[in-house]
């Protein structure tokens, strides 16, 4: 299992807004993640929150290209570095800096010049995430008849849509999208039956580090973001369980301990 380091350089993250807007601040926190276990940094300069609203394309590039170029320079070929923009001059930038990856929240379906992208960085891995509705939208009311046959639905029409623009297979991984146009109880249904999505042969991502949905576990305790990390290092243990590949999460160290101890236990 492989740990996704979140660095949100943003002003309205759910989680860690403001903190890391200052390039030094992002600089250090990427690397104590790096030197805590991270396999991949994940670097976003727009919040996806439940209702977020969009951030201008040059403010996105000023905030995430400069760091990646940095962290390119520090790092060695071990750490990969991924974008986390669904706006294909984002990802171009980013990619012509360095990034390893593109993390889109919208499968591709909101740029439709990000599958020209790809297509000219080869090497390059996609993450394709189910999302319904918009981060301003998504939490208003989300309804499925079925949420893990519609979540597989959507990705084999992502997969073909890549595969028909000679995206290889290899480079996809898929993202179920904890939190974005979910209830409490479809989160609840998509840790159940993760095993799932294993029908694609494809690499699976959970992100559900800190989200709200971690709080209405409990009927007594109410717990804002930095007080989920127990919650949190549960689902990786679920995650874990179920031989998903890779994490996305705020505090590396304890993964990494979690995931270490699971595999000398498990």
């Amino acid at each position: 299992m492989k740990i996704m380091g979140i660095l949100n350089v943003t002003n309205d993250s759910f989680s860690d807004a403001n903190m890391y807007l200052n390039k030094d601040d992002a600089i250090r926190h990427a690397m104590n993640m790096i030197e805590d276990g991270a396999d991949i940094i994940d670097i976003g300069g727009e919040s996806s929150r439940p209702g977020a609203k969009q951030v201008d394309t040059k403010i996105e590039i000023e905030r995430v290209v400069p760091i990646i170029k940095e962290l390119k320079r520090r790092l060695n070929n071990n750490v990969y570095i991924s974008i986390d923009t669904y706006k294909s001059e984002v990802a171009k930038e980013a990619l012509e800096a360095g990034s390893d990856m593109i993390n889109d929240i919208y499968a591709l379906s909101y740029d439709q010049r990000m599958i020209e992208i790809l297509k000219l960085y080869p090497h390059v891995k996609i993450i394709l995430m189910h999302m319904q509705g918009t981060p301003e939208t998504m939490q208003v009311n989300p309804v499925y008849n079925d949420i893990i046959s519609e979540i597989n639905k959507f990705f084999d029409e992502k997969i073909n849509h890549c595969l028909a623009h000679g995206i290889p297979k290899e480079n996809i991984i898929l993202d179920p999208g904890i939190g974005f146009g979910k209830t409490y109880q479809h989160n609840l249904d998509i840790f159940k039956y993760l095993d799932g999505f294993k029908s694609h042969s494809l690499p699976i991502l959970i992100g559900a580090s800190r989200k709200s949905f971690l709080k209405d576990l409990y009927t007594t305790t109410i717990l804002n973001p930095q007080e989920r990390l127990i919650p949190s290092l549960a689902t990786t243990v679920v995650g874990f369980n179920k031989k998903i590949e890779y994490i996305r999460v705020h505090d590396v160290k304890q993964h990494k301990q979690m995931i270490d101890a699971l595999k000398v236990l498990c």
